[in-house]
């Protein structure tokens, strides 16, 4: 199945809507059972079938360059899903490796760059701007986030259902 490039990726709401289609279009050529919620947590939930029913939880970022080299998480005060997620240690992170995963689109690059990305709580939080904390506003780092990053080059450019798959990589 080919889906298109969406052309329209900022603000976030619309990266997360192209995200919410397409996702919708490849489970249902797939003939999937699944249900899919849009700020469930984190903004969206997909529900997969299964044995057990798989969940998966994606935190949508855009990047338009609205702050300089940053993108803001959590509201202003410090406070959020995002925020409490990202402050739990990287011993605990790994938890939700199998889970939750943030998109991220840099909507500054043309269609057809490489714009998009996958990435881990780990290394979402390795993309922060100094210290998360509560009481401020929380921003990750736009240039941590690119392909050619560090973070970019182990986390981006997945199968179009790495999002969908188990992963686990706690070592327990």
């Amino acid at each position: 199945m080919v889906i298109s490039e969406p052309s329209m990726v900022y603000p976030e709401a619309e990266f997360q809507k192209a995200l919410v289609s397409m996702i919708d279009a490849l489970l249902r050529a797939e003939n999937r059972p699944f249900a899919v919620l849009e700020r469930f947590g984190l903004d969206v939930a997909i529900f997969l079938d299964g044995l057990a029913t798989t969940v998966r939880l994606l935190e949508v970022k855009a990047f338009n360059a609205q702050r300089m080299g940053g993108i803001g998480f959590g509201n202003g005060r410090g406070a959020g899903p995002q925020v409490d997620l990202l402050l739990f240690d990287k011993g605990s992170l790994c938890l939700f490796d199998s889970v939750v995963r943030w998109a991220y689109a840099d909507a500054t690059l043309p269609l057809g760059a490489s714009r998009y990305g996958l990435f881990s709580c780990a290394a979402a939080k390795a993309a922060a701007m100094g210290t998360i904390t509560r009481e401020k506003q929380n921003n990750l780092r736009a240039s941590a986030l690119r392909a050619g990053s560090s973070a970019g080059r182990s986390s981006a450019h997945r199968s179009k259902d790495s999002c969908l798959r188990d992963r686990t990589s706690c070592a327990l």
